[in-house]
C-alpha cells in the first residue's frame, strides 16, 4: 500500500530534500507540496493525503492556527511538524492535533521513524525535545493547579502583562489576530476581568504572573 505524503513549506529546496529523503522509501509517495497554509488546506481537499509535513513557520496561516485547522477538516490526515524553533510550538501542536514533531535538523532514520509512528497511531517526538516534553507537562500540571486558563491563554496574557497589542501578540506568538482576540475574551471570561487591567491584577493575584 503506497502513503500519499502532502509537504508544506514555503522553501522549495526544502520539499525538495524531504521529498528525496521520502521516496527513498517506495512505500511512500509524495503527491502534492504547497508553500502556504491557505494553499496547503485547498490541495489537501482535492488529494486527501495520507501524511502532511507541515512548517511551523509559513506566509499567512501557520504554526498551531494551521494545525488546528488541517486537524477539523481533514481528522484522517496525520500531521508531523516541522521547525526550526525547537520545542516553543511543541505543546501547542501536540494539542491542535499534531501527531508527530520534528526539528530540520533531524537525520533521515529519525523522519522514516516519526513517520512509521504516527501511521501506527503513535506520537513521535524529535529525541532532542524529549526532556523539553516533561518540564513543558511539569509546567502544565502547575499552571492547572493554580487555574483553568490553557497555555496557550497563560502565555497570552503574559503578552497583555507586558503591555503588546492584539497585533504584536498575534507577530511574537504566531497566532491569527482573531485567535488573540479570541483568547483574550476568554481570559476575561474566566477571570471575571472587564478590560486587560483587571485581567493583568487577577493574574498577579493569582500567582499566575
Amino acid at each position: 500500500m503506497t502513503i500519499r505524503v502532502m509537504l508544506v513549506d514555503d522553501h522549495p529546496v526544502v520539499r525538495e530534500g524531504l521529498k528525496s529523503l521520502l521516496e527513498h522509501d517506495r512505500s511512500l509517495e509524495v503527491c502534492v507540496e504547497a508553500g502556504s497554509g491557505e494553499e496547503a488546506l485547498q490541495l489537501a481537499g482535492r488529494h486527501h493525503p495520507d501524511l502532511a509535513f507541515l512548517d511551523m513557520r509559513l506566509p499567512g496561516l501557520c504554526g498551531t492556527d494551521l494545525v488546528d485547522r488541517f486537524h477539523q477538516q481533514f481528522p484522517a490526515t496525520k500531521l508531523i511538524c516541522l521547525t526550526l524553533y525547537g520545542e516553543q510550538y511543541l505543546a501547542q501542536a501536540l494539542a491542535a492535533g499534531a501527531s508527530g514533531y520534528l526539528t530540520k535538523e533531524a537525520s533521515r532514520e529519525e523522519v522514516l521513524l516519526a513517520v512509521r509512528a504516527v501511521l501506527q497511531g503513535r506520537t513521535f517526538i524529535h529525541p532532542s525535545l524529549a526532556s523539553k516534553v516533561y518540564n513543558e507537562f511539569a509546567h502544565l500540571v502547575r499552571a492547572g493547579r493554580k487555574t483553568f486558563l490553557t497555555h496557550r491563554q497563560l502565555e497570552v496574557l503574559k503578552q497583555v502583562a507586558l503591555g503588546a497589542t492584539n497585533k504584536e501578540i498575534s507577530r511574537r506568538l504566531y497566532l491569527s489576530e482573531t485567535t488573540v482576540k479570541r483568547e483574550i475574551r476568554t481570559i476575561f471570561d474566566k477571570l471575571n476581568a472587564r478590560d486587560r487591567a483587571q485581567a493583568v491584577s487577577q493574574a498577579y493575584d493569582k500567582g499566575l504572573l
